[in-house]
């Protein structure tokens, strides 16, 4: 099956997803792999139409793509683990009522934590040695594994200032998963630590591949926002990887992100 894997989104669906949506037409793929992180950027914490634009939107493309027979696989990243356990960080969005809506919209998605792509592990941050996998990382998160999920939402590593020695699921480091490697699962896809481009780590034990290539930083000076990573994804098939470009680095999106982000104001 051919399948496109984009990394975290952090509130640019809308300015994302189309282009990769014009990938899995050009190379007929039945499947779309997001790997979480959907919410939260950079100081759009009081940007509540954002917030609620960019979950629309979401929703409506996963039934749009399914009624036109492609599957998308959305999995949890730790940005939204905080709002479906009710625990707002300080880049998450202030205000307490839309939070919650913002909780209830994730729960709509069917988002869970990973997802088996032939001899692959898909997940946001993949699995070190110190974290296995549960049959209900596999499963869609219900209200009946929010606590489980607040589990790993809580177990952070030292290389992201937690006190564990690596972490779980959805907050292990690049570095943690070269470092500590989890042999059960030598071939992971993960996100969550910001990638240049595309970054294989293979040896004769592991493959360790990191998309998070999408991050866009505002700035108190035109263009007003920087554009992190190159924007790459991955395409899949018969165990076999691909990266494809997206032009997302141009004066056309920078005037999409302008126009749905916040600005840092000059004092």
């Amino acid at each position: 099956m051919r399948t496109i894997l984009v990394g975290d989104l952090h509130l640019t669906a809308q300015i994302i997803l189309p282009m990769a949506e014009k990938k899995l037409k050009e190379f007929n793929c039945e499947q779309l792999i997001l790997l979480g992180d959907y919410t939260d950027a950079y100081n759009q914490t009081e940007n509540i139409k954002l917030y609620m634009d960019e979950l629309a939107y979401l929703l409506d493309f996963k039934k749009r793509l399914g009624n036109n027979g492609v599957e998308v696989i959305m999995l949890l990243g730790n940005h939204d683990s905080d709002y479906l356990i009710s625990s707002p960080k300080i880049y998450s969005l202030k205000n307490p009522d839309y939070f919650m809506k913002i909780r209830e919209q994730l729960m709509k998605l069917g988002l869970q934590v990973s997802y088996e792509l032939g001899n692959y592990l898909v997940s946001h941050a993949g699995y070190t040695e110190d974290y296995r996998l549960e049959a209900w990382h596999l499963e869609k998160i219900s209200k009946k594994s929010i606590e489980k999920v607040a589990w790993l939402s809580n177990h952070v590593g030292i290389y992201r200032g937690g006190k564990y020695i690596s972490g779980s699921p959805l907050w292990a480091d690049f570095e943690e998963l070269t470092r500590f490697p989890n042999l059960d699962y030598p071939k992971q896809i993960v996100g969550h630590t910001p990638q240049k481009n595309v970054n294989i780590v293979k040896n004769s034990k592991i493959e360790i591949v990191g998309i998070d290539t999408f991050t866009v930083t505002p700035l108190n000076q035109k263009p007003y926002y920087e554009q992190l990573g190159s924007g790459e994804i991955l395409l899949y098939e018969n165990n076999k990887l691909e990266r494809l470009s997206l032009s997302w680095r141009n004066e056309d999106i920078i005037k999409m992100i302008d126009s749905k982000f916040d600005r840092i104001l000059d004092n």
